[in-house]
């Protein structure tokens, strides 16, 4: 019988903790459940900053449910996690992050250096048309990362992986879903990943910006009522209506509807041989009444709301209820099959532990081959035998040197693929701001230092976040001081600064990486009355 797995989600405004196994048949059980309030402001999008709060809250929590654990697997829930389809060559398991890790600069437009990059094999395809293999590889943060080992310090536990939430609701769905076209629409508080399923093979997977806060927010502005009330109204009353422009509480979904939309088009458009059949609402959206009448209208695709997981069982219906387990998804799919994210420190010491091994491998080669020496010696005829095959190995090595040429042109080929992606990608996180955005990059490159680096930026509704590396904090401060003294641009704040020292061991070099945010005010005009109004307050205030 499989061990019990205790699995966390850290989210924004909610920690969940669940305890489960995977028994035979590939039946999940669900030992324990708790979803708790994360302390305020001490988690920003997958970012612990209050570590000893969080720890504080789980740590009560896992004592209140009687929860003991010595292990425990991480599930990131962020959008600075991003992630690449890549097509590698049918190679061993164990040389696949090998590979990955060579070519990740290929991959995602951004300073590699500061991620960490992990993976989950969607398919391999090993026939005389096609002999491939198709990889997600996910790229988080670094120091994201190092958080949760930090908080598994504090919890005095061993991490057993650091998995992703879009990965880990992917392997519950695939049990969830038929061998049709899905459209999987993963609604968190503040994201929504979108996914595109067929025969329980994950085709593409994006991320948007946008989740179930937009709905939450309309309605506490709109009934005046709390955050926790709203919450129970959207669960109780037909608040979403069936079109989008119907009332202010639905039309503020539009953004993710829109969005949503962006990526059934981007796949239809590339796979007409294999249109969307169907879609699915999980996640904290599952809960909201109406959603999928909603999307069946806005998608012109039948939508539903999983409610009821199959092969998903609580142990104590009377403390854990079966209609309660759709809230932690993701916490069950990462029993299943987690990616886990590791510290390059990490990689470096198993590195170093294999280089080890290799050496006292090289010893036992070299006594066993003077023992073949000694052999040779003795008989002449398996001298001959051996020389024959070194004969016939310098021969295949040769041949093989010929044809090296084909797997340059078949790297460039698919690293130019990955660019068109990344653009494409771009693109649709800037769908808004088309008007604005080309003149706000030309401002940056006026404004930011000469050896700064932009590795990230984003834009949405106005406002851009920007993530980059220089030299030194000095070269931060004259970024922000630069960019304030712009008339469209208000409201700049340098929200992480991480200073990095020489570390030959580490292969590490100095410098500082940032993570800014700003909002892009496209009329002028506009701004101007506003400050105007400002100092006239200000001045009567006086």
């Amino acid at each position: 019988m499989a061990a019990k797995i205790l699995t966390i989600e850290i989210g924004n405004d909610f920690i969940k903790i669940c305890e489960a196994q995977q028994l035979k048949g590939k039946t999940v059980t669900v030992h324990n459940a708790v979803s708790i309030q994360t302390p305020e402001n001490a988690v920003e999008d997958g970012i612990i900053r209050d570590m000893e709060g969080v720890a504080a809250a789980i740590r009560n929590a896992m004592t209140d449910e009687q929860i003991v654990a010595s292990s425990v697997t991480f599930i990131l829930s962020s959008a600075r996690v991003a992630s690449k389809e890549v097509i590698l060559p049918i190679i061993k398991k164990e040389k696949i992050q090998e590979m990955i890790n060579v070519n990740a600069s290929e991959y995602f437009p951004i300073n590699i250096d500061d991620y960490v990059l992990s993976y989950t094999v969607l398919e391999t395809k090993n026939t005389k048309e096609e002999k491939k293999t198709r990889v997600l590889v996910y790229a988080a943060p670094e120091h994201m990362v190092k958080g949760y080992y930090q908080l598994a310090e504090l919890l005095k536990m061993k991490v057993t992986a650091v998995d992703f939430v879009g990965n880990s609701t992917m392997q519950l769905v695939k049990t969830q879903i038929d061998d049709r076209p899905t459209l999987v629409i993963q609604m968190g508080m503040d994201a929504t990943i979108v996914s595109v399923m067929n025969k329980k093979v994950l085709q593409l997977q994006r991320t948007v910006p946008y989740g179930e806060s937009l709905l939450l927010n309309a309605v506490m502005e709109e009934k005046k009522v709390s955050a926790k009330v709203a919450m129970e109204l959207l669960g109780q009353a037909k608040l979403v209506k069936a079109k989008i422009d119907e009332d202010k509480t639905t039309e503020s979904l539009k953004y993710l509807v829109s969005n949503v939309n962006r990526v059934v088009e981007y796949y239809t458009g590339r796979n007409a041989e294999a249109p969307l059949q169907k879609a699915v609402i999980i996640g904290d959206g599952a809960e909201v009444l109406g959603l999928d009448e909603l999307f069946t209208n806005e998608l012109s695709l039948t939508t539903e709301r999983i409610t009821l997981l199959k092969n998903v069982e609580s142990y104590n219906r009377i403390k854990l209820s079966t209609s309660l387990l759709k809230l932690y998804m993701a916490n069950i799919g990462a029993t299943l099959s987690p990616i886990n994210f590791q510290l390059k420190e990490q990689n470096a010491s198993k590195e170093k532990a294999a280089g080890k091994k290799q050496a006292n491998s090289a010893i036992y080669y070299i006594v066993g081959l003077v023992g073949i020496i000694a052999a040779i010696g003795l008989y002449a005829i398996p001298a001959f035998m051996y020389l024959q095959k070194e004969a016939e190995k310098e021969q295949i090595e040769k041949d093989i040197e010929e044809i090296k040429g084909i797997e340059a042109t078949m790297n460039e080929y698919y690293a130019s693929e990955d660019r068109l992606l990344d653009l494409q990608a771009f693109v649709l996180t800037t769908e808004n701001d088309n008007e604005w955005t080309l003149e706000f990059i030309k401002t940056l490159e006026e404004k930011m230092p000469a050896k700064m680096e932009i590795t990230n930026l984003s834009a949405t509704d106005g406002v851009v976040s920007i993530m980059g590396a220089c030299a030194s904090k000095d070269d931060v401060a004259d970024l922000v001081v630069s960019l304030k003294s712009v008339k469209n641009i208000i409201d700049v704040q340098c929200k992480v600064v991480t200073e990095t020292k020489d570390n030959p061991e580490k292969g590490t070099k100095s410098g500082v990486s940032f993570d800014m945010q700003c909002t892009y005010v496209n009329d002028v005009d506009k701004l101007a009355e506003q400050e105007t109004a400002e100092q006239t307050t200000a001045a009567q205030a006086e």
